[in-house]
């Protein structure tokens, strides 16, 4: 076969020009979609709405760890028993968000879902932040990772910006995932559970339990008594194998159904499907 090293390099200057406006498209897509995302958030605030991540459990499965409130705002005399409502509480703290337990003489009183009893003082109208409208699953996970996951990708993206261009694709195929592992490690949203009460009686302990990560769970003892949790979901276990303290290690693992498994995997194998796409596009072009 015959090559033609002339005609080569000059379909490789024709090419460069196309590859040079694709990434200029690409980079006005993604200036896009931020600046529309942004000022969509802008508007919600400005309108008066807040946007709350729920950080305790104590919504349960209704709000769990990690999911993001949309908030608008409200009076007291617009809520009805049973609403989900974001609060400042008596004292000052973090913002709380509970459900109206009780209307009783215009006082509104509230709870935590999975809490044992209603919060100590009722809701005033100054404490009232608003009535959430909208509950994100998981989606506070990601705005807390964006701290993370921008300065991360952008220094991948310049460390690699003078690379070869032989090389470039490649360690951005490996540096991008290495940042976000980078965010899960860092904040642990997957896998975990928090203990919430302990129990001692005359030979066991009762421990009760609430997942606060994203995936299924199984929370164990160590006499294999175990308990198989979803987001926000709580859980008694009876344990006989209390130490001289009268505690109970528990162990907490990821337990999913094939779907589960499914989707992981999806997700973990994107950078693998981008570097056989990136691979066959590459090795595409005719050769005269």
């Amino acid at each position: 076969m015959k090559v033609d090293l002339r005609s080569r390099r000059r379909g490789g200057k024709h090419r460069a020009a196309p590859v040079r406006e694709r990434h200029r498209r690409q980079l006005m897509l993604a200036a896009v979609v931020l600046f529309t995302f942004v000022l969509i958030a802008l508007g919600w605030r400005v309108t008066g709405g807040r946007w709350l991540s729920v950080d305790s459990p104590s919504m349960g499965e209704a709000a769990p760890v990690g999911t993001l409130v949309l908030t608008r705002p409200t009076h007291l005399d617009q809520l009805r028993q049973g609403d989900i409502i974001s609060f400042t509480p008596t004292g000052g703290g973090p913002v709380h968000t509970h459900r109206v337990e009780r209307i009783t003489l215009g006082q509104v009183f509230t709870k935590g879902d999975i809490n044992g009893a209603e919060d100590p003082r009722p809701v005033a109208e100054e404490q009232l932040v608003g009535k959430a409208v909208a509950r994100w699953w998981g989606l506070a996970w990601l705005v807390k990772s964006l701290p993370i996951l921008i300065p991360g990708s952008a220094l991948v993206w310049l460390a690699t910006r003078w690379t070869g261009s032989r090389w470039r694709t490649p360690l951005r195929l490996v540096g991008y995932p290495l940042v976000v592992c980078a965010a899960i490690v860092v904040l642990r949203p997957l896998v975990n559970a928090s203990l919430l009460t302990t129990l001692g009686q005359e030979d066991s302990v009762r421990a009760t339990v609430v997942s606060t990560g994203l995936l299924p769970i199984r929370v164990q003892t160590p006499d294999d008594v175990f308990a198989d949790l979803r987001s926000g979901q709580v859980s008694d276990l009876v344990s006989h194998a209390a130490d001289a303290k009268g505690q109970v290690s528990l162990s907490v693992d990821a337990h999913m159904s094939w779907l589960w498994w499914t989707v992981c995997f999806a997700l973990c194998s994107i950078p693998l499907a981008a570097s056989v796409y990136l691979g066959l596009r590459a090795n595409r072009g005719p050769v005269t």
